[in-house]
This record gives structure tokens, C-alpha cells and sequence, in this order.
């Protein structure tokens, strides 16, 4: 009867063990697979608001010395003299002849000394820049960068980009001291090239290096207004150069075109030496490569 019953034991027994082994393996065939884990969001890059305040006072600053500068550079037009009603000019010369004629001379050489002096003081006088509300401004400028310098650090910018930005910043402090005008404008534009670099560590709704077309293109406006040729056309240059590298990424070909034209009726209005020919031919380009980064951002 024993010998019988141990059969049967371990058949049971088997079963058991053969039933739990299938129940795990389907068990493990319906889990699903585990997920990788995702990337932190600290490793995806960010847009920096303090970034974007300090680019846009610096460029601000930049309009703002552009403006006194091309009011000495490149002035519009003066009206023209609008001449005597003849009926005073009839009075004054008959008043003149009844004086005789060495008082007709006298009187003629005072008026055209006093015309000769107010000439000289019209040439002379020329616009003064504010440089109260320049200080203003670069003061803001050192508080935006002493804000946005640590968060700069924290998303890998070098210590060579640190310096150097901190270096033309104290540069152009310096060109207040001296009321040094070109100088503090080119001080103030190579700072916002400076702000590309930067921006390249960060998300950005546009390419970067799309504003350091807007820098080449203003550099070589400065430069030529100033008889420095040589620069200006190299800067200009640089500018096409940079363009050939965002154009790729503008979906508005009409757009792309526009720029590309109007840098290079920018180059040769810088050929023709004309000052207001130049002005009139860089807020062209420049509107031109703002409305591209406009369309741009759009397109994100």
C-alpha cells in the first residue's frame, strides 16, 4: 500500500513544480520591458532671461551712440536759404545808395563778418553727445553682467569668454572718462559680439550667429563712415561669410534673399564713399537681417 502511494506522491509533486515554473514564465513574458531613464532636464540647454536683458541693453546702448554718431558722420541735408522777399531787398539797397558809397561799403563788410562768424559757428558747433544718460546705461549694463556672469559659469562659458567680455566692458567704461565717441561705439558693438558667444550656451529661439551678422554689418558701417576702408570692406565680407552659414536654416527664401542683397549693395555703397549713400544702405541691410530673425523664431 506505502509503495503504491509514493508513486503518486512524487507525480503530484512534479505537477506542482511544473505548474509554478510555467505560471513565472508567463508572468515575466507580460511584464513590459523597463523604460530607460530619461535625461535630466538639467542636461537639456535653456533659455537664460538674464541674458536676453543684458544683449538687449547693450544693443540699445549701440542705437544710442549710432544715432550722436551719425549725426557727425552722415547729417541729412540742410534746408535750403530761403531768400529775402524783393520788396526788402528793394528797400535795402535803396537805403544803402542814399548812405553814400564808402558807408554802402562799411555797411556791407560788418554784415558779411557777422554772416562769415555765424557760418563758422553753424560749421563749428557740432551735436554734443549725451553722456549722462550713456553712463546711465553702461551702469546698467555692469549690473546686468554681474547678474547673469554666474549662470554663465554654471552653463560652460570659458574663462577666456569671462575675461574678455569683462575687459571690453571696462574698455568702454573708459570711453565716458575720455568722451571718446567712435571709440565708445565700436567698444559697445564688439560687447554685443560678445553676447553671441554666450547665447551659443543656451537655447535660443534663432541662430546665434545670425546677430553676428547685424555686428559685421554695423562694424562696417562705423568703419567706413570713419575713412577706414579697409576695415569695412573686411567687415562686410565676414558678414556675407556668416550669412552663407544661416541662410540654410531660413525657410523664407524671400526673406534669405533680401538680406543677401542688401550686404551686398551694402559692400559697394562702402566703394562709393558716400556717407549718407552708406547710412541709407545699412538700415536696409539691418532691417533686413531683423525681419530674418524675426521669421526665424517663428518658425520654432
Amino acid at each position: 500500500m506505502n509503495a503504491c502511494k509514493k508513486p503518486g506522491v512524487f507525480l503530484f509533486a512534479l505537477l506542482v513544480v511544473i505548474a509554478i515554473t510555467i505560471s513565472g514564465l508567463m508572468e515575466g513574458c507580460s511584464k513590459k520591458p523597463a523604460k530607460s531613464p530619461s535625461k535630466p532636464s538639467g542636461d537639456e540647454k535653456q533659455e537664460s532671461q538674464s541674458l536676453k536683458k543684458l544683449q538687449t541693453g547693450i544693443e540699445s546702448l549701440v542705437k544710442d551712440f549710432e544715432k550722436e554718431y551719425l549725426k557727425q558722420q552722415a547729417p541729412p541735408p540742410k534746408p535750403p536759404v530761403q531768400a529775402k522777399p524783393e520788396g526788402q531787398e528793394k528797400k535795402q539797397e535803396e537805403g544803402q545808395s542814399k548812405g553814400g558809397k564808402q558807408k554802402e561799403q562799411g555797411s556791407q563788410g560788418q554784415q558779411g563778418s557777422k554772416e562769415q562768424q555765424g557760418g563758422q559757428g553753424q560749421a563749428e558747433q557740432a551735436p554734443k553727445p549725451d553722456w549722462t544718460k550713456f553712463e546711465k546705461a553702461i551702469t546698467q549694463i555692469h549690473t546686468q553682467w554681474n547678474s547673469f556672469q554666474p549662470e554663465a559659469i554654471k552653463s560652460g562659458a570659458t574663462l577666456d569668454m569671462v575675461d574678455g567680455f569683462s575687459r571690453n566692458l571696462n574698455e568702454l567704461t573708459v570711453t565716458l572718462t575720455r568722451q571718446e565717441l567712435y571709440k565708445g561705439l565700436l567698444a559697445a558693438n564688439d560687447l554685443y559680439e560678445k553676447t553671441v558667444s554666450f547665447e551659443k550656451l543656451f537655447k535660443t529661439q534663432s541662430p546665434p550667429d545670425a546677430k553676428k551678422v547685424l555686428y559685421n554689418l554695423r562694424n562696417a558701417t562705423y568703419r567706413a563712415l570713419a575713412g577706414e576702408d579697409v576695415e569695412a570692406e573686411k567687415s562686410i565680407n565676414s558678414g556675407l561669410r556668416v550669412w552663407e552659414t544661416v541662410k540654410p536654416q531660413i525657410k523664407d527664401m524671400g526673406t534669405a534673399s533680401k538680406v543677401e542683397y542688401s550686404l551686398k549693395e551694402l559692400g559697394q555703397a562702402i566703394k562709393e564713399k558716400d556717407p549718407n549713400l552708406i547710412k541709407i544702405k545699412a538700415q536696409v541691410a539691418e532691417k533686413n537681417v531683423q525681419d530674418a530673425i524675426k521669421s526665424m523664431e517663428k518658425q520654432q
